[in-house]
């Protein structure tokens, strides 16, 4: 069979990618090896509000967050928002409408797909093999975009990735909470809870509440869950916010926890999502970029096939396009969750307790990674020891050469 664009995987990057590829024109393929778009869920959903609407992301996938908790064993931080500047989506709803508007431009849409493997012609990249209810298919094409996670599936195959040595591991229970405030989320710091990580509640509609705790796992081997259930059963800091919980739903994740790959294109191929690290890591976010980055390598796409260019000179357009509006986002997030994950709990203690002086209009700015010198400057004169002296070198350095 035959496509111009074929994309292994079907979450939020590759469906936004062959959403804007099929809308050129282009006739796009996507295989997800699941048996259902959007699930198992493997994210708590956490995200910003104003960012998805400029994505044009319908209201009704996003529950809107008034207040935030930062809290770690002895100390804690409480910011209200009047407007909710962030949000908890709706997973499976939110993918399975970006896989309903790329096939209503065109794009076919494969689940119980696994790629097993690639098609070359002249040593180029010109198709994948499809493993499909145990039936194995050849699809040809000339561009294939990998945007099947911390798999790497495809970067790996053609030498842009050799895997990530760190990954951000997750376990998460959606329970029924129904004592806890609905416009609340909360981030909990500290070794006792989650050690070179955090532990985060989040609301979303009908009494529910994902509880999860996701720590750095390399050569530690921290195991999540332990500390999971342990949250669970003993909820020190919200006893009675998490009394009388039913769970519901259990969820597991995993998501790159270093600096995006040095090259996201080559010859015939284009890597997005989580498959090229394209996250921030100081909160393990993705969503949002996956979305947004997805259509740009989806646009650029189209017009590869338009002009029939598919060599790595005409490619890097996308890691043009991606690095100049997240390369400084993506760095600083680095940066940060390096410094965070070793923090002892009398850190953690000292952290949040100068936290609590921010103003609460920066603390979305913060979390975000959109750092400037004029922020850094706002924030360090507000809040005086919020950042050391090194620190505060260091970030200069990234906001200088990014």
């Amino acid at each position: 069979m035959k496509y111009d664009v074929l994309i292994t995987g079907g979450g939020p990057a590759g469906l936004s990618a062959a959403f804007t590829a099929a809308k050129s024109g282009a006739k796009v393929a996507v295989f997800e090896k699941s048996k259902e778009i959007g699930y198992p869920v493997h994210t708590s959903g956490g995200s910003w509000i104003d960012e998805l609407k400029a994505l044009d992301i319908p209201g009704r996938f996003m529950h809107p967050i008034h207040e935030g908790i930062f809290a770690s064993t002895n100390e804690k931080a409480v910011f209200r928002f009047d407007t909710p500047p962030s949000c908890i989506l709706d997973i499976r709803g939110l993918y399975q409408y970006l896989a309903e508007i790329a096939a209503a431009e065109g794009a076919e849409i494969f689940v119980d797909s696994t790629v097993v493997g690639l098609h070359y012609d002249a040593k180029r990249i010109s198709g994948l093999k499809v493993r499909n209810k145990a039936r194995e298919r050849l699809f040809e094409a000339p561009l294939v975009i990998d945007a099947s996670g911390v798999a790497s599936v495809i970067a790996r195959k053609v030498g842009l990735s050799n895997g990530f040595a760190k990954l951000g591991v997750g376990a998460e229970y959606d329970l029924f909470a129904p004592h806890w405030p609905q416009d609340r989320v909360a981030f909990l710091f500290g070794n006792q809870v989650a050690p070179a990580g955090y532990a985060w509640i989040f609301p979303h509609p009908n009494q529910r509440v994902r509880l999860g705790v996701g720590v750095i796992n390399s050569e530690n081997k921290i195991d999540p869950r332990r500390y999971l259930d342990k949250l669970l059963n003993n909820p020190v800091l919200f006893k009675q916010e998490l009394s009388d919980v039913s769970q519901i739903e259990y969820h597991t994740g995993l998501i790159p926890s270093e600096i995006y790959l040095k090259k996201t294109v080559t010859d015939g191929v284009l890597v997005v999502g989580d498959a090229g690290g394209l996250i921030s890591t100081l909160l393990g976010e993705g969503i949002r970029f996956a979305i947004d980055i997805g259509r740009m390598a989806g646009r650029v796409a189209g017009e590869a096939v338009q002009k029939q260019r598919f060599e790595t000179r005409f490619l890097s357009k996308y890691e043009a396009l991606w690095k100049k509006k997240y390369q400084r986002v993506f760095q600083v997030g680095e940066f940060v969750n390096k410094r965070l994950v070793s923090y002892s709990d009398e850190q953690w203690d000292a952290r949040i307790k100068v936290l609590a002086k921010l103003d609460s209009a920066l603390i979305p700015i913060f979390l975000k990674g959109k750092f400037s010198f004029k922020l850094l400057l706002r924030m360090s004169h507000s809040v005086p020891g919020l950042f050391r002296k090194t620190a505060l070198t260091a970030l200069k350095s990234i906001l200088k050469n990014t």
